[in-house]
């Protein structure tokens, strides 16, 4: 009699378990098709609500947009007070500006607290949460993902313009500066680099250069197409690689084919197929092939583009460089 009562106790939370997780899946499903209605210009893009939407389906809808768009709402009436007072509105980079100087220099803007680099776990590894826009509000720390994320949303809001570049594991700023020239904004040091320095601290081909794997402003759509690829990693940390997780990379591929991240969860997708065959008791020597055929065509890919793999360590080494460099200034 015990045991059957444990049994049917068993059976009840496998239940409970099995269908919590089926409506999560849901939920990035519906994800997935709004971000996916946005880049095929079905509806405006909006930077803003996509990043929104991979952070709270992760979140399992708990958060409130209302509440997102209250906080980003009066920090844009803060910086275009800032603006006016400051007698900005003249220059072609004063939104820019005021946003750099809310992030990153101490004010009454701020209340003297700036954006800084959160050194922990700051790949996500253990705590993907540590790559969200809505962290780094709620803390003032965040990463190369969530800070330059945060910077254009900002930006959005107050009528400035700014553009995501992609470098090796990193993000960072372009904007058109006052002569109209592109200029680079790195704010995990709140720093202005030059396009050299970052090509030979960052070790970057001549080829990802000119196959616009690197260094280039990101559109729209191509932002877009990284909230999609921020949306199949909260997927994979949650659920693991399946169908749906492929479905993600392979429609945001479609509109950034050059998107090393994305290119590279290709990648692991094959590689994890080939891995769940292998385990099989008797593995179907064909299939083992196509995935290995597969995995090394996308890896062929990558390395034709140009791209260098930087190891997070030695990211890390080069972040803490970096700020040490800063505070040196």
């Amino acid at each position: 009699m015990k045991n059957n009562v444990i049994l049917v106790l068993l059976s009840y939370f496998f239940t409970i378990s099995f269908a919590s997780a089926n409506e999560h899946k849901e939920m990035y499903k519906k994800a997935f098709e709004e971000q996916s209605q946005m880049i095929k210009g079905e509806k405006p893009i909006d930077f803003k609500r996509a990043v929104f939407i991979t952070e709270n389906v992760f979140h399992k809808n708990t958060l409130s947009y209302f509440n997102f768009c209250n906080r980003i709402t009066n920090q844009g009436n803060h910086l275009k007070n800032f603006i006016k007072e400051k007698n900005l509105s003249n220059y072609k980079t004063g939104g820019n500006y005021a946003v750099f100087n809310y992030m990153m220099q101490p004010s009454s803007l701020n209340d003297n607290r700036v954006c800084s680099y959160d050194f922990n776990d700051f790949m996500g590894r253990k705590d993907w949460t540590k790559m969200f826009v809505t962290k780094l509000m709620d803390t003032k720390g965040g990463n190369c993902h969530s800070l330059p994320y945060y910077y254009k949303i900002l930006c959005e809001e107050i009528g400035a313009k700014a553009s995501l570049a992609l470098a090796p594991n990193h993000i960072y700023i372009k904007h058109i500066d006052e002569e109209a020239k592109w200029t680079n904004i790195e704010l995990t040091n709140g720093g202005f680099p030059r396009d050299q320095w970052i090509i030979q601290q960052m070790a970057i081909s001549v080829e990802a250069i000119k196959n616009n794997v690197y260094m280039k402003p990101l559109t729209q759509k191509e932002s877009i197409a990284m909230t999609m690829f921020d949306l199949a990693c909260g997927y994979d940390f949650q659920f693991g690689e399946d169908e749906f997780y492929s479905k993600i990379v392979e429609t945001a591929l479609s509109y950034f084919p050059t998107c090393i991240p994305l290119l590279m969860c290709k990648s692991n997708y094959y590689g994890g197929l080939g891995m769940k065959e292998q385990k099989k008791i008797s593995p179907d020597p064909k299939k083992l092939k196509y995935y290995y055929d597969l995995q090394t065509a996308m890896l062929e890919k990558i390395n034709a583009l140009g791209h260098k793999e930087m190891p997070p360590e030695l990211y890390r080494k080069w972040v803490e460089s970096v700020e040490k460099q800063s505070q040196k200034n």
